[in-house]
């Protein structure tokens, strides 16, 4: 993490501030703005003395860290080495460790394939371009055989034009209009909406519960060190992830940018810290979806924006408790998360029903939302 990112960060447990101890940094590489980056070390509560680890550069502000090393063991093998595991929590983590399996095409957040599918929507443009530098044209066909034509039809139709851009566009335009200096993304994910607004903003905190997807983010957002190869599916005769793509990350980090991992539920953020807070594809996972638009709501100032956006893909159990809250006379899941909204005492001021948003799976599959989202602000 950076260390500029610690006056913005407050302990989940508690709400208070945090104190930065680090064991290895790195100075800031190409300006001068003194930004260091903390590659391990740990961050304390003030008040309640608990403390959170920074392992490969991600600060991991969890309540409960132990059990979040044993969950997201995955992500975290991948990049941290044993002997960084803080000694409170190894013998557990090694235990966890040693019992992942063979990875699933599709198993959880810290699979590297899952991740992979991410990184392709939010770096992987149709045209060679500063999203899509050369030799990364036409990525989604296959090295060998025939291409899928409807595949490829779709994605030079609708690749570019899903949630991340017209969230961007959105948040550009209102800029011109009001003051939005600061960002807070919730589940940033592998954090491609913050290279897209970094032009306009003046600084940007991107919050996710997944450790791989962080780090990833880090690395081609600040250009910090990343030391595996970046694949992305193609044929799956290949294997999950097979195609090796180069993305160019940015030469310097000046503290404008980061991300740090943290639980929606419980986060490590001050409240009334931002001029916009967003959220993409993140409701439809919470158990209780009422609280996202609460917390946006607490981190914005008064005449803040908020944004969101989700195909609402609900689980059963979500659906009948969204169904038990919400009167009889809304039926539709839009109008469910709109109403949502307006109760946390937000109104809503932009919004599209029916976007369409791409998942290239690989070569021969590709699947699509059809995303609801909207820009609401926060009444003074």
């Amino acid at each position: 993490m950076l260390s500029s990112t610690v006056d913005r960060l407050r302990c989940p447990a508690c709400g208070e501030s945090v104190t930065l101890n680090a064991n290895h940094s790195l100075p800031s590489h190409g300006n001068d703005s003194g930004v260091i980056e903390v590659r391990s070390g740990r961050l304390t509560c003030h008040d309640c003395d608990q403390s959170y680890p920074i392992l490969a550069g991600v600060a991991v502000l969890i309540e409960d860290v132990g059990s979040y090393l044993v969950h997201h063991v995955k992500g975290i093998s991948r990049l941290v080495p044993d002997s960084d595991i803080p000694k409170a929590f190894r013998r557990d983590y090694l235990q966890a460790k040693a019992e992942i399996g063979s990875e699933h095409i599709e198993e959880d957040l810290e699979a590297e394939r899952v991740t992979a599918l991410y990184l392709m929507n939010h770096y992987l443009s149709v045209g060679i371009g500063a999203r899509n530098p050369a030799g990364l044209s036409d990525w989604w066909k296959p090295a060998a055989g025939e291409s899928s034509p409807l595949v490829d039809d779709l994605i030079r139709s609708y690749w570019d034009r899903g949630p991340l851009t017209q969230m961007t566009d959105w948040l550009v335009s209102r800029s011109k209009k009001q003051k939005i200096e600061s960002v807070v993304e919730l589940g940033c994910g592998v954090g491609g909406l913050a290279l897209r607004l970094s032009p306009f903003i003046r600084t940007y905190l991107g919050v996710d519960s997944s450790f791989a997807s962080i780090a990833l983010a880090r690395h081609l957002s600040l250009g910090l060190p990343y030391d595996r190869p970046i694949r992305v599916p193609a044929d799956l005769i290949a294997g999950s992830v097979s195609r090796e793509v180069r993305i160019p990350a940015p030469p310097l980090f000046d503290g404008r940018i980061d991300f740090v991992v943290g639980d929606i539920e419980s986060l490590p953020l001050a409240p009334e810290s931002y001029d916009a807070s967003v959220a993409l594809n993140a409701i439809d996972m919470m158990d209780d979806p009422a609280r996202l638009p609460e917390l946006q709501a607490q981190l914005v100032v008064p005449g803040g924006v908020v944004a969101q956006s989700c195909p609402y893909v609900w689980s059963e159990a979500v659906s009948a408790r969204l169904r038990e809250s919400l009167p009889k006379s809304v039926k539709d899941s839009a109008t469910a998360v709109e109403r949502l909204y307006e109760n946390a005492g937000l109104e809503i001021r932009e919004r599209i029903s029916h976007l369409p948003w791409l998942f290239y799976k690989h070569a021969r599959q590709l699947e699509i939302y059809s995303v609801h989202l909207f820009l609401a602000d926060k009444n003074s």
